[in-house]
């Protein structure tokens, strides 16, 4: 039996190109993974509406994403409803037609055969990550990478940007955005893989809750991650002077990132951020938008096997 197949493109995704580079691949593909089906979205979480439709009416065997980070982070909410697993059969593939395409960095890494396990619909579950403001408000799962601080800071400026053009636009917002950056006062707590929980405080310059290992076009904050082992991958920047940030940079893309000063580094399963001032938060590249001039609250824990992956 032939396995049905629907495509979900987000037009609006690579600069607004997205579109006209599909239907030049669109031939090949069909001669690879044999028909689908195509749907285009049309607003910012449509993806996430077109999924939980066919998941809940299981009307084909494979979810296909082409677009970026955001749009497979739209997806990924689809398979949830009311804090639940909808599926955990249809798996979800990625055709990457973004401009950072981070977190298909780690599927090509986990798997270089990629392309086969698309046209064969091998899966396997993986974790995700489910984030949260105070009180459990604002649910939103990520399977690559949510930061607070200096990075949803860079993102933001990104989004606001005429310069968005992939590494160079990211590492470029990250030197302007940090000459600006105030670190505010935070306290963490976390809860490591022991299930022993600790707690302190700093000043935070950015923390890294971390499912996939790529970030901001390439930036390796957690190298030795797994997306099938239930823990997070933490990465917490803090304590470090802006220009030993900049002159170690080098570092943050050859997956020396333990080697710079003032990174700390854990592997959890939960963890919670109680900054002292408002804070930006970037969720797979997509910034949390919080109205208010008061710090929030930030929670993280993962979510083992919640994911069916084409992988």
């Amino acid at each position: 039996m032939s396995t049905r197949r629907v495509v979900i493109l987000n037009p609006q995704s690579r600069h607004g190109t997205a579109l006209r580079l599909f239907e030049r691949l669109r031939r090949s593909l069909e001669r690879d993974l044999g028909t689908f089906d195509l749907l285009l979205t049309e607003a910012p979480g449509d993806a996430t509406r077109k999924v939980r439709g066919i998941l809940t009416e299981r009307s084909h065997d494979q979810i296909l994403i082409a677009g970026g980070d955001g749009s497979i982070n739209e997806a990924v909410n689809g398979y949830f409803a009311d804090g639940l697993p909808i599926d955990t059969v249809i798996p979800l593939g990625v055709l990457n037609l973004g401009t950072g395409g981070d977190f298909y960095r780690t599927l090509r890494k986990l798997n270089p055969r990629y392309d086969e396990a698309l046209r064969e619909n091998r899966s396997r579950r993986v974790d995700a990550g489910l984030t949260t403001l105070e009180e459990g408000r604002d649910p939103r799962y990520f399977l690559n990478i949510s930061s607070i601080g200096l990075g949803g800071e860079v993102n933001r400026r990104m989004k606001a940007s005429a310069f968005q053009a992939g590494a160079a636009a990211y590492f470029w917002h990250s030197l302007t955005g940090l000459l600006g950056y105030d670190p505010p006062p935070c306290r963490f707590r976390i809860r490591e893989a022991s299930g022993q929980w600790q707690e302190f405080e700093g000043p935070l310059v950015n923390l890294f809750v971390c499912n996939g290992e790529y970030s901001g076009g390439g930036m390796r904050w957690a190298p030795d991650c797994n997306v099938a082992d239930g823990l997070l991958d933490l990465t917490l920047v803090s304590g470090v002077g802006k220009w030993r940030l900049i002159t170690g940079s080098k570092r943050i893309y050859d997956g020396g990132i333990a080697r710079m000063s003032g990174v700390r580094q854990f592997r959890a399963t939960e963890v919670s951020a109680y900054p002292a001032r408002p804070v930006s938060q970037e969720i797979d590249g997509e910034i949390r938008g919080v109205s208010g001039s008061a710090a929030r609250e930030y929670h993280f824990r993962i979510l083992p096997a919640a994911i069916p992956l084409v992988l």
